[in-house]
């Protein structure tokens, strides 16, 4: 049977040789249809692999890969059987020449490699940077579309930093790649929204030199800007993140339309002038098309006016799993009993704050995770929206127990680091 099924792919590479190249040459060949005849699975020969591997642009060089096997029948990739000259296999690396990547462009591929007529997949991320400095973070605003990863923690020791997707006129771009922290952290940087000419002219932020620019410019504030809709923000810890916003503000995003993920934040926010949502990763989720999704993060955060809430001020998208501590370890919940010290476990936003009891002052002064619908101010009328699911502001004691962070709810033990009595922080990935 073994023979026969040989027999078949040796048939069908041959015909599809025929078909794309007129021959098989060193480079490889091209089929319509990829693998035809190999059956999925890993083959019982192949012991521990890379499960993912990084090809960095600005930086090309090899791939190599820890894989274990007796023999390989052969890689290919993007569905191209790799040729003898571009690749090796010794001592269980498998080494891809950087010649293979050429021209390729940042985001996510794969590899396959065969073994007894089975295959498995490696996922190959190809980086646009690895980012080890404050420059290089600073280097993402030219690229909003691209792949970036933390190769080591970067701390910018406390220096003022303009939103990432702002140009100096006010304009505001999405950020819309993809950033990996690998368990590194960014830490120690103040997001400075107010933006003045200078005594000079040019531009800069923080104190009052000069005429302060329109107030547009100064709406957004968070690391990014904002995010789109292909956004993903993964795996970072933001460490003593300070957001002078005025509009929306967060520590991650002024407004976040991606997703959010495995992202451990303490913060603090302060207002100048008028806040009108500021929540510790972003100051709203969702907008417009964009649907917005925060998972699994943990918030501590501080804040030296106004009020804002827990992970995010106004939610119209998702947020799930998600725990946010006051630093003041103040909580105050709309269905808290005192008298039993117990939350209502059937209380109803919909019903409370469309009832008699809704006021400004509810929406103002309440804890929440984030405030789930929208209201219309010039009734304060109460219209739900977006989802809040296993997800709330809490004590800090609360983040030092590990039994509240369960496999269950996505909690990755390979990713996070729960100890009991300790905050929840992220482990470094291997890259």
């Amino acid at each position: 049977m073994k023979k026969m099924l040989s027999a078949t792919i040796s048939a069908v590479i041959a015909l599809s040789c025929a078909l794309a190249l007129g021959g098989c040459g060193g480079s490889g060949m091209l089929v319509t249809e990829p693998n035809t005849g190999i059956g999925a699975g890993t083959s019982e020969s192949v012991g521990e692999y890379a499960r993912t591997v990084y090809y960095e642009l600005d930086r090309p060089a090899d791939v190599k890969i820890n894989f274990e096997a007796d023999k390989l029948q052969k890689v290919s990739y993007k569905y191209r059987v790799l040729g003898a000259n571009e690749y090796s296999f010794r001592g269980d690396t498998l080494t891809i020449k950087k010649s293979v990547f050429a021209g390729e462009t940042a985001g996510d591929k794969r590899i396959r490699v065969f073994v007894d007529d089975m295959y498995t997949e490696i996922a190959l991320r190809i980086v646009s940077k690895v980012i080890y400095t404050p420059a290089d973070f600073d280097a993402i605003r030219t690229d909003l579309n691209g792949v970036f990863v933390l190769g080591a923690d970067v701390d910018f020791g406390g220096a003022s930093f303009l939103p990432i997707g702002r140009d100096f006129s006010g304009n505001n771009k999405p950020f819309e790649g993809v950033f990996d922290g690998m368990g590194h952290a960014v830490k120690n940087l103040v997001v400075n929204c107010f933006e003045y000419a200078g005594t000079n002219g040019e531009y800069q932020t923080g104190p009052n030199t000069g005429p302060q620019i329109s107030n547009s410019a100064n709406y957004n504030a968070g690391i990014f800007a904002s995010t789109g809709g292909s956004a993903e923000i993964v795996n970072t810890n933001f460490v003593n993140i300070t957001v002078n916003c005025q509009g929306l503000g967060g520590a991650v995003a002024g407004s976040n339309g991606g997703l959010i993920k495995n992202c451990r934040v303490s913060c603090t926010l302060f207002s100048r002038g008028e806040c009108e949502k500021a929540g510790g990763i972003a100051g709203v989720n969702g907008s417009g098309d964009a649907a917005g999704r925060i998972e699994n993060c943990i918030v501590t955060y501080t804040y030296g006016s106004g009020t804002p809430r827990g992970i995010a001020d106004w939610n119209v998208g998702t947020i799930k799993n998600c725990f946010a501590a006051a630093e003041d370890n103040f909580v105050y919940y709309p269905d808290y009993n005192y008298e039993t010290g117990k939350r209502d476990p059937e209380f109803s936003y919909d019903h409370y704050l469309n009832s008699e009891n809704w006021t400004q002052w509810i929406y103002t002064n309440y804890s929440l995770p984030a405030f789930p619908g929208t209201v219309d101010t010039s009734t304060w009328t109460y219209y739900p929206g977006g989802r809040i699911v296993n997800s709330d502001v809490v004590t800090k004691q609360y983040l030092l127990h590990p039994a509240n962070f369960p496999a269950e709810d996505g909690w990755d033990n390979s990713i996070w680091d729960f100890t009991y009595g300790m905050f929840p922080t992220l482990k470094v990935q291997e890259r």
